[in-house]
Protein backbone atom coordinates (compact mmCIF):
# COMPACT_ATOMS: atom_id res chain seq x y z
CA UNK A 1 0.00 0.00 0.00
CA UNK A 2 1.16 3.19 -0.71
CA UNK A 3 1.01 6.19 2.22
CA UNK A 4 -1.76 8.51 0.94
CA UNK A 5 -3.90 4.41 0.73
CA UNK A 6 -2.64 3.39 4.48
CA UNK A 7 -3.60 7.12 5.91
CA UNK A 8 -6.90 6.71 4.09
CA UNK A 9 -7.33 3.12 5.56
CA UNK A 10 -6.24 4.42 9.11
CA UNK A 11 -8.27 7.24 9.08
CA UNK A 12 -11.48 5.30 8.10
CA UNK A 13 -10.21 3.13 10.57
CA UNK A 14 -10.69 5.59 13.78
CA UNK A 15 -14.11 6.32 11.90
CA UNK A 16 -15.55 2.65 12.86
CA UNK A 17 -13.41 2.59 16.20
CA UNK A 18 -15.43 6.45 16.86
CA UNK A 19 -18.58 5.52 15.83
CA UNK A 20 -18.55 2.20 17.68
CA UNK A 21 -17.21 4.12 21.22
CA UNK A 22 -20.21 6.85 20.50
CA UNK A 23 -22.52 3.39 20.38
CA UNK A 24 -21.16 2.55 23.59
CA UNK A 25 -21.88 5.82 25.31
CA UNK A 26 -25.85 5.60 26.37
CA UNK A 27 -24.44 2.48 28.51
CA UNK A 28 -22.42 4.54 30.19
CA UNK A 29 -24.85 7.49 30.56
CA UNK A 30 -23.25 9.88 28.35
CA UNK A 31 -26.43 11.77 26.92
CA UNK A 32 -25.66 14.45 26.38
CA UNK A 33 -25.70 15.04 22.58
CA UNK A 34 -24.43 18.70 22.07
CA UNK A 35 -21.30 17.15 23.94
CA UNK A 36 -20.89 14.29 22.00
CA UNK A 37 -22.12 16.07 18.84
CA UNK A 38 -19.05 18.79 19.47
CA UNK A 39 -16.32 15.83 20.25
CA UNK A 40 -17.35 14.10 17.36
CA UNK A 41 -16.48 17.07 15.00
CA UNK A 42 -13.66 18.26 17.03
CA UNK A 43 -11.72 14.69 16.60
CA UNK A 44 -13.41 14.95 12.65
CA UNK A 45 -11.77 18.01 12.31
CA UNK A 46 -8.32 17.65 13.56
CA UNK A 47 -7.77 13.64 12.39
CA UNK A 48 -8.62 15.08 8.83
CA UNK A 49 -5.96 17.85 8.91
CA UNK A 50 -3.82 15.19 10.19
CA UNK A 51 -4.57 13.34 6.96
CA UNK A 52 -4.04 16.80 4.86
CA UNK A 53 -0.70 17.09 6.35
CA UNK A 54 0.49 13.02 6.39
CA UNK A 55 -0.60 13.22 2.59
CA UNK A 56 0.00 16.92 1.64
CA UNK A 57 2.83 15.83 -1.51
CA UNK A 58 -0.17 14.33 -3.17
CA UNK A 59 -1.77 18.02 -3.49
CA UNK A 60 -5.08 16.57 -1.90
CA UNK A 61 -7.04 18.86 -0.18
CA UNK A 62 -10.01 16.85 0.95
CA UNK A 63 -8.71 16.98 4.87
CA UNK A 64 -8.26 20.32 4.90
CA UNK A 65 -11.79 21.19 3.33
CA UNK A 66 -13.20 18.14 6.04
CA UNK A 67 -11.20 20.01 8.59
CA UNK A 68 -13.07 23.42 7.56
CA UNK A 69 -16.53 21.95 7.42
CA UNK A 70 -16.02 20.30 10.65
CA UNK A 71 -15.06 24.13 12.06
CA UNK A 72 -17.96 25.59 10.38
CA UNK A 73 -20.26 23.35 12.07
CA UNK A 74 -18.81 23.49 15.18
CA UNK A 75 -19.36 27.04 15.11
CA UNK A 76 -23.33 26.84 13.88
CA UNK A 77 -22.95 24.49 17.21
CA UNK A 78 -21.80 26.45 19.07
CA UNK A 79 -24.66 29.42 18.02
CA UNK A 80 -26.92 27.25 18.27
CA UNK A 81 -29.89 25.73 21.28
CA UNK A 82 -29.72 21.83 20.35
CA UNK A 83 -31.27 20.57 23.87
CA UNK A 84 -34.55 21.57 23.67
CA UNK A 85 -35.29 21.80 19.93
CA UNK A 86 -34.38 18.32 17.92
CA UNK A 87 -34.97 19.98 14.34
CA UNK A 88 -31.91 22.15 15.56
CA UNK A 89 -30.04 19.27 15.97
CA UNK A 90 -31.15 17.98 12.59
CA UNK A 91 -30.88 21.39 10.99
CA UNK A 92 -27.10 21.41 12.20
CA UNK A 93 -26.67 17.62 11.29
CA UNK A 94 -27.89 18.27 7.74
CA UNK A 95 -25.43 21.15 7.43
CA UNK A 96 -22.05 18.93 8.25
CA UNK A 97 -23.87 17.06 5.54
CA UNK A 98 -24.18 19.42 2.71
CA UNK A 99 -20.71 20.18 3.37
CA UNK A 100 -19.68 16.82 3.22
CA UNK A 101 -21.14 15.84 0.51
CA UNK A 102 -19.88 19.14 -1.70
CA UNK A 103 -16.34 17.79 -0.64
CA UNK A 104 -17.31 14.18 -1.51
CA UNK A 105 -18.77 15.51 -5.01
CA UNK A 106 -15.60 17.29 -5.63
CA UNK A 107 -13.11 14.23 -4.79
CA UNK A 108 -15.59 11.87 -7.08
CA UNK A 109 -15.31 14.13 -10.08
CA UNK A 110 -10.94 14.45 -9.53
CA UNK A 111 -11.82 10.10 -9.76
CA UNK A 112 -13.82 11.10 -12.84
CA UNK A 113 -11.06 13.45 -14.53
CA UNK A 114 -8.89 10.90 -13.46
CA UNK A 115 -10.33 8.02 -15.56
CA UNK A 116 -10.00 6.29 -12.14
CA UNK A 117 -12.23 3.38 -11.87
CA UNK A 118 -12.97 4.40 -7.87
CA UNK A 119 -15.32 7.50 -9.57
CA UNK A 120 -18.28 4.55 -9.76
CA UNK A 121 -17.56 3.30 -5.55
CA UNK A 122 -17.05 7.15 -4.90
CA UNK A 123 -20.61 8.27 -6.51
CA UNK A 124 -22.39 5.43 -5.09
CA UNK A 125 -20.85 6.23 -1.61
CA UNK A 126 -21.74 10.22 -2.31
CA UNK A 127 -25.69 8.87 -2.77
CA UNK A 128 -25.18 6.38 0.12
CA UNK A 129 -23.98 9.03 2.53
CA UNK A 130 -26.40 11.53 1.44
CA UNK A 131 -29.60 9.44 2.24
CA UNK A 132 -28.16 7.52 5.42
CA UNK A 133 -27.61 11.35 6.29
CA UNK A 134 -31.45 12.33 5.99
CA UNK A 135 -32.45 9.10 7.42
CA UNK A 136 -30.18 10.14 10.54
CA UNK A 137 -31.48 13.66 10.48
CA UNK A 138 -35.09 12.78 10.16
CA UNK A 139 -34.77 10.44 13.29
CA UNK A 140 -33.27 12.46 15.98
CA UNK A 141 -36.41 13.43 17.51
CA UNK A 142 -36.26 10.67 20.13
CA UNK A 143 -34.79 10.81 23.47
CA UNK A 144 -31.33 11.76 24.24
CA UNK A 145 -29.72 7.93 23.97
CA UNK A 146 -31.69 7.36 21.08
CA UNK A 147 -30.11 10.23 19.59
CA UNK A 148 -26.74 9.50 20.61
CA UNK A 149 -26.99 6.23 18.79
CA UNK A 150 -28.36 7.48 15.67
CA UNK A 151 -25.14 9.77 16.16
CA UNK A 152 -23.12 6.34 16.64
CA UNK A 153 -24.71 4.79 13.84
CA UNK A 154 -24.30 7.42 11.48
CA UNK A 155 -20.45 7.90 11.97
CA UNK A 156 -19.92 3.76 12.04
CA UNK A 157 -21.77 3.78 8.65
CA UNK A 158 -19.73 7.12 7.23
CA UNK A 159 -16.80 5.54 8.54
CA UNK A 160 -17.45 2.11 6.68
CA UNK A 161 -17.96 3.45 3.33
CA UNK A 162 -14.73 5.61 4.00
CA UNK A 163 -12.69 2.29 4.28
CA UNK A 164 -13.60 0.99 0.86
CA UNK A 165 -11.86 4.01 -1.25
CA UNK A 166 -8.44 3.12 -0.29
CA UNK A 167 -9.41 -0.87 -0.86
CA UNK A 168 -10.24 -0.19 -3.78
CA UNK A 169 -7.44 1.42 -5.04
CA UNK A 170 -4.91 -0.45 -3.64
CA UNK A 171 -7.11 -3.63 -5.14
CA UNK A 172 -7.53 -2.30 -8.66
CA UNK A 173 -3.89 -0.35 -8.99
CA UNK A 174 -1.15 -2.51 -7.27
CA UNK A 175 -1.47 -5.29 -10.50
CA UNK A 176 -0.51 -1.87 -12.51
CA UNK A 177 3.01 -1.79 -10.94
Amino acid sequence: MKRKEKVDFLTSLSLIVLGSVILIFPLVNIVNVKYVFMGVLSFYGVMNLTKFFLTSEKKDYEGLYVMISSILTLLLLGAINIEDKPVNLALVLFTWIILMSMIKLKKCDYYHDCNNKVFIYKLLSLILFILIGLLTSFNLYYSKDVQVLVLGFFYFINGVLELFDPILNYLLYSNKK
